[in-house]
Formats: structure tokens, sequence, C-alpha cells
């Protein structure tokens, strides 16, 4: 039986967007910038989940940098910025059927916004060239308020901003960030198994419901 939500709130990275092949071709420019060898895809996809800033910063440290030199953490940052803004979505790739799934969503009234702890400039960057900004009513993204996931506040703030109670609502995200945001929020979770995140921690009180593919959301709810 299908979850009854009134509000879906949906991760970017890994759950909605495969932005792996971006965020990997930037993290190699900026370590090979900083003259420390490129880290590549496969161990990048293991580093994504809480920004750009930590994504650099483990970047330096699995490239042999050192993680106490301010000067070279702003550096690799800069240089990462620079590259991503002109790559936020040219080798990523919406994953299959995402955006027929969004607008099944939006059509049996189930109202969308994307929270992610990516930069808003960059998710929003992100969402518009993948032709789906209109899909969501808001972002919040990682620096949109004073606390990113896991911390619920982005969770409240959305349930807030709509009027939708958290009994009502749900998560969708592929890592443990999201899952604990959600509990802590009292939404349910829709655990994306096919992202990037690690394994879940449940208990019996929580309400996860693992999907194997994003289009899987159009049987896992309903209004």
């Amino acid at each position: 039986m299908p979850l009854r939500v009134e509000l879906l709130a949906v991760d970017l990275d890994g759950t909605l967007v495969d932005s792996a092949p971006d965020l990997a071709h930037c993290l190699d420019r900026a370590m090979q910038g900083c003259g420390l060898p490129a880290p590549g895809e496969a161990r990048t996809r293991r580093w994504i989940g809480d920004g750009i800033a930590a994504l650099v910063a483990r970047g330096l440290a699995g490239s042999g940098g050192d993680p106490e030199d301010a000067a070279l953490q702003r550096d690799a940052l800069a240089a990462f910025m620079a590259c991503y803004r002109e790559n936020s979505f040219v080798r990523s790739r919406l994953y299959p059927q995402a955006a027929a799934t969004l607008t099944e969503l939006n059509r049996r009234g189930i109202r969308l916004c994307c929270i992610t702890n990516k930069l808003h400039e960059l998710a929003e960057a992100v969402l518009q060239s993948a032709g789906i900004r209109q899909q969501f009513e808001f972002v919040l993204g990682g620096d949109s308020l004073a606390e990113k996931k896991p911390s619920p506040l982005p969770l409240t703030t959305a349930a807030q901003r709509t009027g939708v109670a958290p009994a009502r609502a749900a998560m969708v995200g592929d890592s443990p960030h999201d899952f604990h945001a959600a509990r802590a929020a009292g939404f349910k979770f829709i655990w994306a198994v096919y992202g990037y995140g690690g394994a879940l921690d449940p208990t019996p009180n929580d309400t996860v419901v693992p999907i194997e593919r994003f289009s899987a959301l159009t049987t896992a709810v309903d209004a």
C-alpha cells in the first residue's frame, strides 16, 4: 500500500540526479591544479553528500594534501567552484524517468520541494539545466538556513512553509543524513537505495520505504 503524503522533500545528488560525473571532473581538476593526483569518479562518489566544502576537503585528504593547510583548502575550493559553475550539468544526468515521475506526482496533487546540502545557487543551476526546476515549489540548499541535513531544520522549515504536518510528509533521499533529518523532523523516509549513500540504522518506529529506482515513487506514494 502506498504511503499517503501531501509533501515530498526530494534530495538532489544521488537521488534525483546522478551528478557524480561532473563533481568528479571538477574535483579532479581542482586537485591537479593544486599539484595533487586526481582521485577519480569511483572515489568521488563515496565522498558526496555533505556539500562542496566537505567534498573538496575529502578530495584533498584522499589525494595526499595537508588537511591543516588553510591556503590549500581555499585554493582547491576556489578552483572547484570555478569549474563546477561551468559544469554543473554537463556530464550529469537525471535518473531514468525522473522528469515524468515528478510530473505525475504533481498531477496527483503531491507538493514537491528539493532539499539538498549542495549550495543553493548550484542546486538551482542543476535543476534549471535539467529542465525540472518548475516541478518544485522551492529549493533549500545547504546554505539556505542556519543548519543543513542531518539537522531536521530544512524539513521542518519545508513543513512550516507549506502548512503540511510532518506526519503527512516524506523525505526522499539516498544517505544516512537524509534519513536522520527525516526521523528528527517526523517525516517518513523513502530510501533511494540506488544512490550514493551508505547503510541506515532504522528502528521499528521508523517508516522507511526502499525504492530501487526514482520512478518507483509513483507506486510508493499517493495523495
